[in-house]
Formats: C-alpha cells, sequence, structure tokens
C-alpha cells in the first residue's frame, strides 16, 4: 500500500523519515519488539517509550515510595547495617529458576580460556550480568565479549536472556551454545 502523504506544499517538512514535523522527533518509528507468539504475555519485550519519543530499553520506575513504606525502608536499613535498595552482587537472580548453558569463544583455543564450560544463570539475567559471570569463570575481559546464541547477536546489554529466545530456545535445543564470536 503506498503511502499518503499531505499536500505537496506541505511535503517539505513531511516525509517517512519525519513522521512528527516540528516534535524533534526525527526518524521516529516505534522499535518493533521481539515478540514471537510462543513467548508468554510476561516475557514479551514491551518498550518503554518517553514523552519526547526517546525509548528505553529497559526501565524501572525511580524509587518512589509513600511516607509509610519510606519510613520501614529506613528502619530495616538502620537494623540490618545495608543501605535500602543494595543488591548484593549475586543474589540478584537468587530464587528463580535457572538453565545451564554451554560457552564456547572462537576468539580463544580451548586451553586459552577453560574450553566450552557451562554457566548457570536465569532467564530474567540482562546480557550485562551474563557477560561479568562469564568473566568470573573463565576470564574473557566483558568488552572483549560479543555473544551470540541461536543466531541472535546480544547487542543490546540491558535485555534480557528471555527477550533473546535463550529460554525458548534451550528448551528445544539444550545443546546450542553460547557463542563468544569473532565479529
Amino acid at each position: 500500500m503506498p503511502a499518503v502523504y499531505p499536500a505537496a506544499s506541505q511535503f517539505a517538512a513531511y516525509t517517512p523519515y519525519n513522521n512528527a514535523p516540528g516534535s524533534g522527533r526525527t526518524g521516529y518509528w516505534e522499535i518493533p519488539p521481539n515478540n514471537y507468539d510462543f513467548y508468554t504475555e510476561e516475557e514479551k519485550y514491551k518498550p518503554v517509550v518517553q514523552a519526547d519519543g526517546g525509548i528505553m530499553s529497559m526501565w524501572e520506575p525511580m524509587y518512589n515510595p509513600t511516607p509509610e513504606q519510606a519510613k520501614i525502608d529506613r528502619e530495616k536499613a538502620f537494623e540490618t547495617g545495608v543501605p535500602h535498595g543494595y543488591v548484593p552482587k549475586g543474589d540478584r537472580y537468587a530464587g528463580q529458576s535457572t538453565i545451564k548453558l554451554l560457552v564456547r569463544s572462537e576468539l580463544h583455543t580451548d586451553e586459552e580460556y577453560g574450553g566450552p564450560f557451562h554457566v548457570e544463570v536465569s532467564p530474567k539475567m540482562k546480557i550485562d550480568d551474563l557477560r561479568l559471570l562469564i568473566k568470573d569463570k573463565c576470564g574473557i575481559l566483558p568488552g572483549l565479549q560479543k555473544l551470540a546464541y541461536a543466531g541472535k547477536n546480544f547487542e543490546d546489554s540491558n535485555r534480557t536472556l528471555e527477550h533473546y529466545g535463550v529460554k525458548y530456545w534451550h528448551s528445544k535445543f539444550p545443546d546450542w551454545p553460547i557463542t563468544i564470536r569473532r565479529f
């Protein structure tokens, strides 16, 4: 279906690349989410679109408690000696279901990084956290890790493994590895 444009006099301001002239949202199109039919509603990727048209991939609202909740949080923090909001390293995904993934590197020989190895991860784990887990296991720095799984490159480090379909494909093909790729 061909695009319908306004009158020729207005054509200079309205193009397929500027669907809201004068708004500052030049070239804004909603990012197509990775929403396949096999995802449940809570697994589907839902980008957060800000008022100015900016898109945040993984956004959580700021801490904004009621006065009663703030008092409870302060008392708990004082009693435990740990500031509220602090999450100890490694405890972020505690209690969640896990899957065991194989990790292989195309950058190194097996002797250089300890060969293919398995990591136990939560499907809700962010790619950033996965990179740190791989660093702790084999020593490859996160900046050198260009990860891929089932033909998908993990480019957005704030997305979770679920967003990239790892949970689904791992249930069907448990031997597929996460690859630390060359390019």
